[in-house]
């Protein structure tokens, strides 16, 4: 599925905190489950049309957020409950 329309680049919350906030809904729905892995930046650049800073920036906003963690090498994955 493409989601790039879903990015409001006229709109006043930044678009790495709107990939965040698909993101975060996906976790909270049960669609990523509690130690899965998440999309990679590669991944999220296709998906929703954004830059790499983009990506990575809602990535790490998740991690800052205690929603998601950081495995060094191997990619970012939903925190467990």
């Amino acid at each position: 599925m493409h989601y790039g329309s879903m990015i409001d680049y006229e709109s006043p919350i930044a678009p790495y905190r709107q990939v965040a906030a698909i993101l975060r809904e996906r976790i909270t729905s049960g669609q990523y489950r509690p130690g899965q892995r998440l999309p990679s930046i590669n991944d999220l650049v296709q998906e929703f049309g954004v830059a790499r800073t983009t990506a990575g920036k809602a990535l790490r906003l998740l991690v800052d957020e205690g929603v998601a963690e950081l495995s060094q090498g191997m990619g970012f994955y939903v925190r467990g409950i």
